[in-house]
């Protein structure tokens, strides 16, 4: 009398990349390193869907994190870009609040916008017993997956889209695989994280190709940092060690003033600034500095500094 049992394989799976030359370390970067915030990603269910959204979000804000020109914020699942508008407003009696969360230069917005699974490559495979509820298959893979991203990035400070830009990545994996089959379903049993299969090894390809963009982007915007405090001649600024901040470094001082908006549609046309003087970094801290007045007048918690 036969019995009925059900066998599980290991499935494993390799993604191969060509043979490439190491590039040179980059030398460390010693500019001012600007704040940046990536947004989750959008990813319909053609591409996907949450799992690669969350998975896109991830890997961007790991390769920005990475890449050493920049203090990534993580804030995904950002509203809008008034959240951040909103951030650099914050009053003196309500910074307690908002004291927690450092405001960006800069957000980058993502969507995948295209995804092929199966862009081209072969397999080969040998399945069990037609006759078996559960039939042992092991196979040869070679697959080809293309992924297409396009970003925007979005100045915090007025909302206007500074630039846009598109990367596509390629993956290959070529895997020996053994699964579990079930005849009358189709249904395969198997694991892997996201970045670890085609979808998101192609993904990671766009991903470093847009890095370049991004850094090219932020460019158009400068380098700013905000007053915490200023107290009989002392100004101390919420950026230090960590942002390559130095002893010596002038900045000028602004404070907003009147945000200007569209009637129609709510939208920042643009903010407002009153020139209000310089100071100069006396010492630096890992996260905070301190500075002197050098003209015009005295900052106030909040004030924009920027690097002109």
């Amino acid at each position: 009398m036969l019995q009925a049992f059900a066998s599980v394989f290991l499935a494993t799976s390799a993604l191969h990349s060509p043979a490439l030359a190491a590039d040179p370390p980059r030398a460390p970067f010693t500019g001012l390193k600007k704040t940046i915030a990536v947004d989750t990603f959008q990813a319909t269910d053609a591409v996907g869907g949450t799992v690669t959204a969350d998975g896109m979000t991830a890997m961007l804000t790991e390769a920005l994190a990475n890449d050493g020109r920049f203090v990534v914020v993580e804030r995904p699942g950002l509203a809008s870009v008034q959240a951040e508008q909103a951030l650099a407003g914050v009053k003196p009696e309500t910074a307690a609040a908002g004291g927690g969360l450092i405001g960006a230069s800069a957000i980058i917005r993502g969507a995948v916008t295209k995804y092929e699974a199966n862009a081209g490559g072969s397999s080969m495979s040998l399945g069990g017993p037609m006759g078996s509820m559960l039939a042992g298959r092991a196979g040869l893979k070679s697959q080809k997956a293309v992924m297409e991203i396009s970003l925007r990035m979005i100045d915090t400070s007025t909302g206007q889209v500074i630039s846009t830009s598109k990367a596509q990545g390629t993956a290959r994996s070529s895997s020996a695989d053994a699964g579990v089959i079930n005849p009358f379903s189709g249904a395969t049993a198997g694991a892997g994280a996201f970045h670890n299969t085609p979808i998101g090894q192609a993904g990671e390809d766009a991903i470093a190709k847009a890095v370049e963009m991004i850094a090219a982007g932020m460019h158009n915007i400068p380098w700013s940092a905000q007053v915490v405090s200023a107290d009989g001649g002392r100004v101390y600024v919420n950026a230090g060690a960590d942002r390559n901040v130095q002893a010596g470094t002038v900045l000028t001082v602004y404070r907003q003033g009147k945000v200007l908006t569209d009637p129609s549609t709510g939208a920042v046309l643009d903010v407002e600034v009153e020139r209000i003087g310089t100071v100069r970094i006396d010492a630096v801290r890992e996260r905070l500095s301190t500075a002197s007045v050098v003209s015009g007048g005295a900052p106030a918690r909040a004030d924009l500094l920027k690097l002109d």
